[in-house]
Parts: structure tokens; sequence; C-alpha cells
């Protein structure tokens, strides 16, 4: 029988503490070895063990110079965590060992004042900072150039910056003190902006990770940025609804067009709500995955704007009203632009999805009764012929017009979501004959079918018989596989285009690496509210690797001929090897592409899926 006994330890860490596991005392102790986590212990406030006469004379005994000087020059350690009493408030299983806060301090000034840390960037040395920090600006100014670096490219909101460069982007540390962390209040902040669109502009950037911090991708950071940025979201609809009430009607003059514009010289403050609503119906697509509130803020934003008259805007109207109409109206469309081409493309691309969606919706719903229509045969011939001269139209790259960068490089990071779109439109066409729309995802992902795995093997899609589709689809499966592949590929291109100059080329990342990247350039991502091309264009790439690699284990590569572009038997090996290669590039391209935007946790599913059937298909 064993003897021992399991007596209560002197001293429990923090981890162990918060969760409520019992502690061995050790350091690290063993739930915390199990559970892989920081294994922490607070100094006792008691004053610890008593000590005997001996021990607190040779305490008490003067250390040499030479030793004394050495202990000096040691540098100390910051405790990693405070007594629980002086917890802002924030409730104490907060902090168990499982939550972002694991690893961060809280500990209280010895002078008893709460000190944030945050330093510009651009400083002597460009060291990393220990521990969580968030990207902040001291400015509307600053706020603004940042919008142009980050978000105009992708949704170009305000009219030109006044100069034909892009502003300098100063970004700002926050790095919150021991005895504040877990309190997320704008007043903990070096600056709180001013306005509800700046505010809105501050959740996206907060999201963006500032170059000196290390492990961006560490819960405690990812929990520091997401909290902050709903912060900013939720205190900038609460602004923009106040604006909303506040509104008068009027209108300034063209004489007064400075007077109460603090954010940018050519944008009245009473475009500022519409604006925020926008920035906000992104932020909830994009950072929350929450498309029911996107769509809210976005028909909020359409609902202001025409409250506010800008949809009966005539010849004098100013730069910033239209792109402020134009803009809430076609946010559910991915966003505008002044330029007319690549925006008239972008509006054209959305709308052939939605009319392939109205034209598949018979074909692919899971009904009793009924059949396709008719005239299925003539309107997909009809709608596959619209949507290749829109793609034509797609391959010609806009000219820079002048030279106002920012414009530029919106024109063309909306040309090539165009490009990405129109294709995705011809995918989403010839998916369903190509594939039969046969489940590869684990999760819901846009309109694709995924495994229901408590329903497997009993589960079936609602496929049709491959004999209706023969007589209502006027594609063969080969030529829908064909141009499925070509789309794909060419949305694979598209969506690799940098959207700002600061942005890596894609095949200079490693696939494997699920961290953030944090380099001296900083964030180089997008706002990614169109990837569901991605989804899309990776779900063909991967059928067409399963097709031909089944060919090929079964020596029947003539069924895979038409894909092979006129193979001959003699080097059918080789050309299907190319061809599972081509594929590959592409969907490592695909995934390169996400993983760029991976601040932003809505499309967490979608990368563990393509992560997922990538290695499934490529494990080495």
């Amino acid at each position: 029988m064993d003897d021992r006994i399991n007596r209560p330890v002197k001293a429990a860490c923090l981890a162990c503490r918060a969760s409520k596991t019992r502690c061995d005392g050790r350091n690290p102790c063993r739930p915390c070895t199990l559970r892989d986590r920081i294994c922490t212990y607070r100094p006792s406030r008691r004053g610890g063990p008593r000590r005997g006469h001996r021990q607190s004379a040779i305490e008490s005994t003067p250390l040499p110079p030479s030793q004394a000087a050495a202990i000096s020059h040691v540098p100390q350690s910051t405790p990693s965590l405070t007594d629980e009493s002086t917890l802002t408030p924030v409730d104490s299983s907060l902090w168990s060992a499982e939550t972002p806060f694991s690893s961060l301090g809280r500990n209280q000034d010895p002078n008893g004042a709460l000190k944030d840390v945050w330093s510009p960037p651009h400083t002597d040395t460009q060291s990393e900072l220990q521990g969580p920090v968030l990207r902040v600006y001291t400015s509307e100014e600053e706020i603004q150039n940042a919008y142009y670096h980050f978000v105009h490219p992708c949704l170009p909101l305000l009219p030109p910056p006044s100069t034909s460069s892009l502003p300098q982007d100063n970004p700002h540390v926050f790095q919150p003190s021991h005895g504040l962390a877990g309190t997320v209040e704008l007043s903990c902040l070096p600056y709180q902006p001013t306005s509800s669109l700046s505010l809105a502009l501050s959740a996206i950037l907060a999201m963006i990770p500032p170059p000196q911090g290390r492990n961006q991708s560490e819960p405690c950071s990812v929990w520091l940025r997401r909290s902050y940025a709903q912060l900013f979201a939720q205190a900038a609809l609460r602004m923009a609804e106040k604006d909303i009430e506040d509104f008068t009607g009027d209108w300034p003059s063209s004489d007064g067009l400075a007077e109460g514009r603090n954010f940018h010289p050519q944008l009245p403050t009473q475009l500022h709500p519409i604006l925020a609503l926008i920035v906000l119906s992104l932020y909830e697509l994009c950072q929350c995955g929450n498309k029911s509130r996107m769509r809210m803020r976005a028909n909020q934003a359409i609902t202001t704007a025409m409250d506010y008259a800008l949809h009966q805007l005539d010849e004098n109207a100013t730069e910033a009203q239209r792109r402020a109409w134009w803009t809430a109206v076609v946010v559910m469309y991915h966003s505008a632009a002044n330029n007319d081409s690549p925006w008239s493309l972008l509006l054209k691309a959305q709308d052939a999805i939605v009319s392939v969606c109205a034209l598949m919706r018979p074909l692919t719903a899971k009904s009793q009764h009924g059949s396709p229509a008719l005239d299925l045969r003539e309107q997909a011939c009809r709608l596959d012929r619209d949507i290749l001269s829109l793609a034509a139209d797609c391959n010609l790259e806009p000219e820079a017009a002048g030279d106002d960068q920012a414009e530029n490089l919106a024109a063309s990071s909306l040309w090539k979501t165009a490009c990405a779109m129109t294709h995705t439109a011809r995918v989403k066409l010839h998916r369903y004959r190509a594939f039969s729309d046969i489940p590869i995802f684990l999760e819901k992902h846009c309109d694709l079918t995924f495994l229901k795995l408590d329903a497997f093997p009993s589960h079936s899609a609602p496929f049709a018989a491959p004999s209706d589709l023969d007589s209502t689809f006027p594609f063969t499966q080969d030529e829908s596989s064909i141009i499925c592949l070509k789309s794909s590929l060419a949305i694979s291109r598209a969506l690799a285009g940098p959207p700002h100059p600061g942005l890596l080329p894609v095949d200079t990342a490693e696939l494997d690496e699920p961290r953030i990247s944090s380099n001296t350039t900083g964030y180089t991502g997008s706002l990614p509210f169109f990837k569901c091309a991605a989804m899309q264009a990776s779900y063909v790439l991967y059928m067409l690797v399963h097709r031909v690699r089944a060919a090929l284990s079964s020596k029947r590569l003539s069924v895979c001929y038409p894909l092979l572009n006129h193979p001959e038997p003699v080097t059918e090996v080789q050309d299907a090897n190319r061809l599972i290669e081509e594929l590959r590039n592409g969907a490592h391209c695909m995934i390169l592409c996400m993983k760029r935007d991976l601040i932003f946790e809505g499309i967490g599913g979608m990368i563990r899926d393509l992560d997922a059937a990538y290695f499934s298909l490529f494990p080495n």
C-alpha cells in the first residue's frame, strides 16, 4: 500500500490557482507540463518561511564590493502576475492558463503609477518587444496616413491624398503595463480617435501587428488586438448612430470646406457615419465572420446615405459625396472605386455570380418535385459567353492615371479583384457539372457542400443523376472540367498580386508557417472580403488532383486526356505529373494568399480546411 500522503504544497502556481488544479509546487509543475503552459509563481506577501537567527545573520552580512557590484548589474526580471486583489474588473477565470493571458504580466508600478509603454517604431533600435503589443496612432492625421497604406488599396473610401506619393505611415507601439493587463479601455491608449470614421478605421488598423512585436500569433497577442479592435468598433458604431441622430440636413458651403473637418480636408463630417458603417460592415465580415451583421451595417449605411439625399447627387456633387454613395451601394458587392473601368467590371463580375446562382439553384436544389427549367441549356450557354467576354475585358491591365500612387494602387487592386470574381462566376457555373459538388471540406464555406461527419457515410448530397445533367446542361463533364481548371488558375494568379508596394510576393513565404509575419516592413496583407474566390478555385484544384491521381493509379490516363493538352501515350505520365505540379502550385499560392490575412479571424476556418486538404494530398 502506498504510504505517501498528498499534502497541500506551500505555494501553487498561478495557472493551477486560476484553473483550480492541484499543484505539486515544482517549477514547472506537473499540470503545467502536461498542458504545455507557462508555470509561474507569485512571491509570497507574508514574508516567506520562517528563518532562524543564523540565516538572518548571514543575510545581514554585507557583501564584498566586487560581489555587490556584480549583483547590481544583473538584469531584474519582471514578476509575471500580481495579487488577484489588484486585478481590474476582469473575471479572474480569464487568467487561467488556457486563456490568452497565461503569459501576460500584470504588476502594479512600484511607485503606484500605472504607465503604458508606447513608442514610435522608427526609433534608434528596431529591437523586438517582449509580450503583446498593439499598433496605435496619436492623431487623426496619422490614422488617415495609415488608411492610405492599408485600407485605400482595397477599399477607396476617401478622395485621393493631397500629394501624389503615399503619405508616411508612422505607427506607435502600445504595450499595457503590468497593472493594466486585462484592462481594455480607450483611456489606456495614448490617443483616442475623435470621429466615428477614425474609430472604425482604428478597428481595422488595430488588427495589424506592429513590426516590433514578437510572436504575434500567440494567444495573448491575438487577444489584445481582438479586444481593442472590438472596442474601437463598438465606439465607432455608437458615435455613428449619434451623428446620424444629430444630422440636421445642412451641408457646409463651398466657402467653408475646411471648417469642421478634422480627418480629411475634402471630407465633410456629415459623411463620417456613412463611411464608418461601411468600414464596420467589412470588419464584421473579415474579422468576426458575421455576414448577418455585415449586411445590417451595410443596409444602415445605404439607408443613411439616402436620408442624406446622396442618391440624388447632381453634377455639382463633390468626389467625397460620390464615393460615399457608391461605396455604400456596392459594399455588398465588395467595394467600389473612382476609376470607372474596375468599378464597372467589379459590379459586372458580381452580377455574373448572382446570375449563376439563380441559374444553378433549380439544378442543385434538393426537391422532390419539378425539374430544371427547359431553357437551362440556352441560359447556361448565354451566361457562359457573357462571363467569357467579361473575362477578356479583365485581361486588359488598367493604365496608371497620373502620378497619384494611392489611386493607382486602388484601381489595380480592384482590377485584380474583378478578375478573380469574374472567373469565380465561371467556376460556379461549371463546378457542379464537372465534379457533382462532391464535398471535401469539413466546414461550410460559401456555397460549397461540406462533409457531415455525424451523418457519414449514410449522408448523401442531393446530387442530380448524370443522365439528368447530360440532358439539361449544355457542357460535358470534360468541357466543364477544363473551364474550371483554366478559371481556377486565373484566380490563383489574380489573388497572388500584391495590393500595395510593401507586400511580399506570396512565393517568398513558407507554407507550413502558421504565424503572422512581423518584419521591418510591417503587415503585408489585405482586407479578405473576397476570399470565397480562393475557396472556389481551391476546391477545383483539389478535385482535379484527386481525378488525375486516380487515373494514374488505375493506369487509365486516357480519361484525363482532355486535361493534359494533347498528350501522347509515350509521355502521358510526364504530362500528368506536370499537371499535378501545376495544380499544387496553384493551391499553394491560394493558401499563402489566405494566410497573408490571418490576422482576421473570420477566415480561420477556411485556412484550416485548405491546409487539411493540401497536406492530405501533398504530405511531403
